[in-house]
């Protein structure tokens, strides 16, 4: 049977980032990548799409809300394409979860299906933890401390960023959380490899405890995420991407999530790349994905969207949708 892998971590944890990374590895080239995105444009698509072929994006909703159909369907429907020689052949599959979802649900419904048990297997859970925030994030965010227990694998990431105290500090709380989790520093994927989506053999049940999923179904997150899409209305320099950087840093507050933005370069091949998770506004980034519209930047927060970031957005064209998204 095909092994599932699970992805999971807080907004902004580097999930994306390791993906990225383990894309690369020649063990996985046949890898198919399932993304869910709590947002209205797949801009993790967007990045990951020059390491693989198949990348399924599975937008507009966290998987807890979307599971019993989208994730489900989509495993059943690049089965039978394999089968009927309409997809290439692929012996592993990596969903990354969005950074909103609890992933209790996600174990017990994927393969609760009786159909989906039938054809795949659960492989590794990884969790990314960000050591900046993430002590801050097991606090306020209930979901954040689920991906840890539900970890066969902790990933701290960033800890090349926080105080050495702070990571120590971290990790013991993250070993109290899942004493029986593998847990690894990762920088930027660095240490890596195919090795982290293989289960240890500690392998607990593929039905998780039912006291993990903290909601029901139908209040989940108590609508407390939005989502904002926004549409760049035009290209911009590269040097406008420190300006755009710094505007965002400024007008930040603690109800930013995630931002991830990228955007069509005037004078240059190839698109920016501006990330901000909470605590940190990332170095802005250059990739050479081709757009073929002028950008998208995605925009989660906890209640309504800052103003005052909406504001600073503006002068740099970036502007917001007709309608959000909330969870």
């Amino acid at each position: 049977m095909i092994p599932v892998s699970l992805v999971t971590g807080f907004l902004g944890s580097g999930k994306t980032t390791l993906i990225g990374h383990l894309l690369r590895e020649p063990g996985l080239a046949g890898t198919l990548v399932i993304v869910n995105e709590f947002g209205e444009v797949g801009i993790d698509h967007d990045l990951l799409e020059a390491s693989s072929d198949d990348t399924i994006l599975l937008a507009n909703g966290c998987l807890c809300c979307t599971i019993r159909g989208n994730l489900v369907d989509t495993l059943l429907d690049v089965q039978a394409q394999r089968a009927e020689g309409r997809l290439r052949a692929f012996d592993r599959v990596v969903v990354e979860t969005s950074g909103v979802v609890d992933p209790a649900p996600v174990l017990g419904f994927v393969f609760g299906e009786r159909r989906v048990a039938a054809a795949y297997r659960l492989g590794a859970v990884v969790a990314t933890c960000d050591a900046v925030a993430g002590a801050a994030l097991l606090e306020r965010h209930p979901e954040a401390t689920s991906q840890a227990v539900l970890a066969d694998h902790l990933l701290i990431t960033k800890s090349d960023i926080a105080s050495p105290a702070a990571v120590r500090e971290f990790a013991a709380r993250l070993r109290r959380l899942n004493a029986g989790a593998e847990m690894r520093l990762a920088v930027q994927g660095a240490g890596i490899d195919a090795t982290l989506l293989e289960a240890p053999f500690r392998r607990r049940q593929a039905q998780p405890a039912p006291h993990l999923h903290r909601h029901a179904h139908d209040d989940a997150h108590d609508g407390r995420f939005e989502a904002l899409m926004l549409q760049a209305t035009r290209p911009l320099a590269r040097a406008q991407l420190d300006a755009l950087n710094a505007a965002i840093g400024a007008a930040a507050t603690p109800a930013l999530l995630r931002l991830k933005g990228i955007v069509k370069l005037a004078d240059a091949p190839g698109c920016g790349v501006v990330q901000a998770s909470p605590g940190q506004v990332h170095p802005a980034t250059t990739i050479d994905t081709p757009l073929s519209q002028t950008g998208s930047l995605v925009l989660i927060t906890e209640g309504a969207p800052p103003e005052a970031l909406l504001a600073a957005l503006a002068p740099f064209g970036i502007t917001p949708p007709a309608r959000q998204h909330s969870l």
